[in-house]
């Protein structure tokens, strides 16, 4: 218990407080600096209200979904075609995109320079 007490009476320098929040911005995802994404309008979606999807069912004795407005679906779904949001992302050295393209280049890169061997 006295092991306890004497681990929370320990009081954080301001060098260590402000190490401690750049980790938790970090991990809230939190980008500060980054560059924004640019807005995407909003297309009319190819399905109107109210229409059946069909073949979308996945479920044994489930029913095909309905369409739903297009008020209804999150603004990230507009955006995972748009060409400009996904360079955007990869130029963002702190999106997960930036390092998978990354990774990507460097295996096209050795499966070249392999090939190139044989």
């Amino acid at each position: 218990m006295s092991m306890l007490k004497a681990f929370s009476s320990v009081k954080l320098t301001a060098a260590r407080q402000t190490r401690m929040i750049q980790v938790s911005a970090r991990a809230f995802n939190v980008k500060e600096d980054a560059p924004s994404a640019p807005k995407v309008k909003r297309a009319p979606s190819s399905a109107p209200e109210g229409t059946v999807l069909k073949g979308l069912n996945y479920m044994k004795d489930g029913k095909n979904p309905v369409a739903l407005a297009d008020d209804a679906y999150p603004d990230w779904l507009w955006e995972i075609n748009d060409p400009e949001v996904r360079k955007a992302r990869i130029a963002d050295p702190m999106d997960k995109k930036h390092h998978k393209e990354m990774r990507r280049q460097a295996i096209k890169a050795e499966n070249f320079i392999r090939d190139r061997k044989t």
